[in-house]
């Protein structure tokens, strides 16, 4: 393909845990990473918009293409980013879903959904945002290695809440003890099967029972406090469930479609001038 034809993609940004399906659900959300790529004598990428890796970081997008179709086969590739980066809210994962598949359309190749996946699980380090990014909407990545799309119910919304500050996943995930008392396994799968079967049905009263997670959130809760008060301001507003957005220190509330507004204004009141609160509608195409 010449460079006259260039290969463009993009993938959406995502939540992952939703609480307490930690590793194991995520979301994909309607904010997309779009790459454009093209072949050229050199590698070269051009990041445009307001997110993007900061300096001396490595470059996801760049990684993505260069794994994809090879360090000897050069492209030039422009960024336009609409995802907060560090913020829990699947930016690598979209960078490596845009820009695995923008390189491959450059140099003409066609790859199926499931290589995508593969690929970007295998650079991301871990299967829930990967499959949210490749596949779109509500994603389940099983313990046998397989993805399972989920049906999203139609009477829920959701509205994040996006702080200034940032927090790696790697550096997260410190904070997580290696074993887990049996209790708190017990309170975390009664927590995790309210969720699915709150997502599934729409019922508030299940998804209030999906709150309060001590495998990631807890532990995570002093790197981050200020996390617990947008999850309290949420639910204060009439959200049925909040949590932790992937590794933070994003928040993710879920309400009913009718309630958008006054959950943005309860968050907005609690973040002030320390973030921004969006209303994303979720993703139902994955990376296209």
């Amino acid at each position: 393909m010449s460079p006259d034809h260039p290969g463009v993609a993009s993938a959406p940004a995502s939540s992952a845990n939703l609480g307490p399906a930690f590793d194991c659900l995520a979301l994909a959300l309607e904010l997309r990473c779009t790459v454009t790529a093209s072949l050229a004598d050199s590698w070269l990428v051009e990041h445009v918009g307001e997110h993007r890796p900061e300096s001396g970081a490595p470059d996801a997008v760049l990684e993505a293409a260069q794994s994809a179709v090879g360090e000897r086969c050069p492209l030039r590739i422009t960024v336009a980013n609409e995802i907060p980066v560090g913020r829990g809210l699947g930016s690598s994962s979209a960078a490596y879903a845009a820009g695995s598949l923008a390189a491959w359309r450059a140099v003409g190749e066609s790859h199926p959904e499931e290589r995508l996946f593969d690929l970007v699980s295998r650079l991301e380090g871990h299967p829930d945002n990967a499959a949210a990014a490749v596949f779109g909407g509500l994603v389940l990545a099983t313990a046998g290695g397989s993805v399972r799309r989920l049906p999203w119910n139609p009477a829920l919304a959701v509205v994040v809440a996006v702080p200034n500050t940032t927090l790696s996943t790697k550096i997260a995930r410190t904070a997580l003890p290696a074993e887990y008392p049996a209790a708190v396994v017990v309170r975390s799968l009664a927590r995790a099967s309210a969720l699915m079967a709150g997502l599934l049905s729409g019922d508030p009263v299940l998804l209030a029972e999906a709150g309060g997670d001590e495998l990631h959130e807890a532990p995570r809760q002093s790197m981050r406090p200020e996390v617990s008060g947008l999850i309290g301001a949420a639910r204060g507003a009439g959200a049925f469930h909040a949590a932790w957005s992937g590794a933070g220190p994003s928040v993710l509330a879920i309400t009913s479609v009718e309630g958008v507004a006054r959950v943005a204004e309860g968050l907005e009141a609690q973040l002030g001038d320390s973030g921004i609160v969006i209303c994303p509608r979720v993703a139902t195409s994955g990376t296209i």
